[in-house]
């Protein structure tokens, strides 16, 4: 299978030469033609390759068939989704801009003093502190 090679031609290539053997008298065993097909499938599925030779049993063709397919379909999604978010990049970058100069205004605003004027402290009751701060807290140490 070439890279980018469909399943579906790929694999029927290799049915129909299984069918001429057939009638030149030879017939390949199912377990012979997955191996083979497995074999030669392009080296951008080697990793799926190996998990299906890592079975404790081989899966027959139509199974084999089954799986490449649901692999490919699960392959395009992702394609699909990436090309998607590189596409809308724009928009996700604008919007993680967006939030950057929120954060830093939220931390601008932490970092101005507030006015503490019509702040009372709790301990002694006058305007223009934090109970923190109280200079009673101090003499009662």
């Amino acid at each position: 299978m070439q890279k980018g090679e469909r399943v579906d031609p790929f694999l029927t290539k290799l049915q129909e030469t299984q069918d001429e053997l057939s009638v030149a008298g030879s017939t390949p065993q199912d377990f012979e033609l997955v191996r083979l097909a497995l074999n030669f499938v392009s080296g951008e599925w080697q990793v799926f390759v190996q998990s299906i030779v890592g079975r404790a049993t081989l899966p027959n063709w139509d199974e084999m068939w089954e799986t490449l397919k649901q692999e490919e379909f699960r392959r395009d999604m992702v394609k699909c989704k990436l090309d998607e978010s590189s596409s809308s990049g724009s928009n996700n970058n604008e919007e993680d801009e967006n939030a950057t100069l929120a954060s830093k205004g939220q931390q601008e605003q932490r970092r101005r003093k507030k006015d503490v004027s019509k702040i009372k402290c709790f301990r002694c009751g006058e305007m223009g502190r934090y109970t923190i701060q109280c200079p009673l807290k101090k003499k009662q140490r």
